[in-house]
């Protein structure tokens, strides 16, 4: 899911790389039109990783839905066999002991599912957050040393401004 996105910044960033240096200079030339369509290729890929997510997202949360439902309907299935057995006085014990063994163990398979879905949306949510964390680290790179090649910080020089960390 990540890849797409990784992909083409690593191709952003081997653009810039190879890019023909302007002599005496710290500056680049690069092909604007390239350039432009690599970005957009990145926000595609990326708009595309994040609709992924959503989706995986969606389809988690009406798996835990089913489940609850089921268990919904187990422990329904079970008041009315325990009501039906409640007539019968010596089965009544019994009826209402696995009624609670039913109810319990339904219960316990929802929590389960409910979890599984959480820790895979979780593992998800946190590849892509280590995704954006390298991309903003190998961009904040490539800025500051593009701003001690060109000294893009001295106050002489208008450089675009910094977001702060």
């Amino acid at each position: 899911m990540v890849d797409r996105t990784e992909g083409v910044l690593d191709e952003l960033r081997d653009l810039v790389l190879n890019a023909k240096a302007v002599p005496m200079s710290a500056s680049c030339m690069l092909n604007r039109a390239e350039a432009l369509a690599v970005i957009d290729r990145a926000k595609a890929a990326l708009a595309e990783d994040v609709g992924e997510a959503h989706r995986v997202t969606a389809t988690s949360l009406e798996t835990l839905e089913r489940a609850q439902h089921e268990a919904k309907q187990i422990v329904a299935a079970a008041e009315e066999r325990a009501s039906y057995l409640s007539t019968q006085n010596p089965v009544y014990e019994e009826a209402q002991r696995k009624a609670a063994a039913l109810e319990g163990k339904a219960l316990a398979d929802a929590e389960a599912l409910r979890r599984e879905a959480d820790a895979y949306v979780d593992a998800r949510i946190a590849t892509f957050e280590a995704s954006l964390h390298k991309t903003m680290s190998q961009v904040r790179t490539m800025r500051e040393r593009l701003a001690r090649r060109s000294s893009l910080d001295d106050d002489a020089t208008t450089a675009l401004p910094r977001l702060e960390e």
